[in-house]
């Protein structure tokens, strides 16, 4: 072998020797998603959200059973203004960033205590800036307020809670269209 071509095989070895470390380490950098949409592959995360929120308690389901995440991907699709959408999209990608900073993983890979630190900051920083808010004209609303907003109207009026978990009665009631009706003893109203 001559010298020339072993220096330089040498050279090529102790460079990947330097950089291999390097190289390693950014491929385990987890990066903070963005998002500008919602979609299906978005729904995992947000019945994380919601099971946190809402978690499954003795004889009650929780957010993710009754698939809040669905319900929370359509209502911003199809319903919230533009500005809300924008608020609620940065939301999602300023948890995503809280949860990597803090714990070096997305939302949804942190175990219960993890997930309920996160939202409780969230928590913290949305009273504070309602706060903020009061005495406005037009206030704004905190990403996270927008969250647990959809998250408990999106619960509450799921067909299974109105009817398993609530005492649910329809009002007025059924219909009887042939009543016997003495006036004199059956007043429609107390006066």
């Amino acid at each position: 072998m001559d010298r020339k071509g072993f220096l330089q095989q040498l050279t090529l070895l102790g460079g990947c020797t330097l950089m291999a470390p390097t190289v390693l380490l950014q491929s385990c950098r987890v990066e903070p998603r963005i998002w500008s949409s919602l979609s299906a592959k978005d729904i995992a995360l947000l019945d994380e959200l919601g099971e946190t929120i809402l978690p499954k308690t003795e004889g009650q389901p929780g957010a993710k059973e009754m698939e809040i995440g669905k319900y929370v991907v359509e209502v911003v699709n199809a319903c919230l203004s533009p500005e809300d959408r924008d608020t609620f999209l940065y939301g999602l990608t300023s948890i995503d960033a809280n949860s990597i900073a803090d714990f070096g993983r997305p939302f949804e890979d942190l175990d219960e205590e993890g997930r309920y630190d996160i939202l409780k900051a969230l928590q913290d920083e949305a009273v504070a800036f309602n706060e903020q808010q009061q005495g406005k004209l037009e206030p704004e609303i905190h990403y996270f307020s927008l969250l647990k907003e959809l998250v408990i109207t999106g619960y509450f009026t799921s067909k299974t809670v109105m009817t398993e978990v609530f005492d649910y009665h329809p009002i007025p009631g059924k219909y009887e269209g042939c009543v016997d009706f003495n006036v004199a003893k059956d007043k429609p109203y107390k006066g």
